[in-house]
């Protein structure tokens, strides 16, 4: 898959990105740039608000890359531009711009 086949993705109402094995990010749509305050696009999740969750995010992604199998969890960011969000996520390995990454797929559950 190419970066500008994630074109529709910008458009979509729920989170989706794409992080590479080191887990910095390599892509990430207009939902989950507006809840990283910006652009994630070059940062790993210890350089985002939810720093402090992000040791969780990336057990969970050593986890799909180990398995190359998807996973539906939940994930909980403390600080976001939304405050604290738990989301409802998929996480599946494949490759961006022959990249092999975790990609992700999630919307903020609104209680």
């Amino acid at each position: 898959m190419k970066s500008e086949d994630l074109k529709a993705m910008n458009e979509m109402p729920f989170l989706f990105w794409a992080k590479d094995e080191q887990g910095v990010y390599i892509f990430g749509n207009s939902t989950i740039n507006e809840l990283g305050g910006g652009s994630v696009v070059g940062k790993s999740d210890h350089e985002l608000p939810w720093a402090d969750t992000a040791d969780a995010l990336i057990e969970h992604d050593k986890k799909v890359l180990a398995s190359d199998k998807p996973v539906f969890i939940q994930e909980l960011v403390h600080k976001s531009s939304k405050g604290e969000a738990t989301l409802n996520v998929c996480k599946f390995t494949g490759e961006l711009d022959n990249v092999r990454c975790t990609f992700g797929v999630s919307f903020v559950i609104d209680e």
